[in-house]
Parts: structure tokens; C-alpha cells; sequence
């Protein structure tokens, strides 16, 4: 049984992606689950927002473009890049 207060998390995937906002920043994954990514950004982000972004897999069967729209649920600033947590909250894949 989980003792009160701690949330659920979905497994997460220490992973290296690009990532690619809407308005065009480029950034780097740290870590991926089904339900949340956390990427760094040269961009500044408010907690509570929806981000737009993207990342490009490479796939035996070609590349593979996941779009996604995220609600922003932590910012970091480290080192003058932004660590951003974001729940994912819609997502397509395109080929």
C-alpha cells in the first residue's frame, strides 16, 4: 500500500531526445514517461502553462514525429537553462 501523499508516476525513461518547442527553441530530454516529459529549454516557462513541442525518433521503420501539448508542472533554472516538468496532456504521432 502507498503511504498518503505520494503521487503515482508512470515508469520513467532516461532518454536524450531533441525537442523542439512550438515557437521554435531547441532543448534536450532528460527523462520521458507515457504521462510527462522533463526536457531543459533555453526558454522560459510559467508554471501551470501548456507548452507545444515536439520530438523526432529515429525508427527501424523511419523517423517519427510525436507532437505533444504538456501543461507545465515544475521550472527549474540551473545554470541559465530552464528545467521544465511537463504532464503531457494531448499527443499524435506523425511519419
Amino acid at each position: 500500500m502507498r503511504k498518503s501523499g505520494l503521487r503515482d508516476r508512470s515508469p520513467r525513461l532516461k532518454a536524450s531526445f531533441a525537442v523542439t518547442t512550438a515557437s521554435g527553441i531547441s532543448g534536450i530530454s532528460k527523462d520521458i514517461s507515457a504521462t510527462g516529459i522533463y526536457f531543459e529549454l533555453d526558454e522560459k516557462q510559467e508554471l501551470g502553462s501548456l507548452i507545444a513541442f515536439w520530438i523526432e525518433l529515429d525508427t527501424p521503420g523511419g523517423m517519427l514525429k510525436v507532437i505533444c501539448e504538456g501543461e507545465v508542472a515544475r521550472v527549474v533554472e540551473e545554470g541559465g537553462k530552464m528545467r521544465v516538468a511537463a504532464r503531457i496532456v494531448n499527443q499524435r504521432i506523425e511519419s
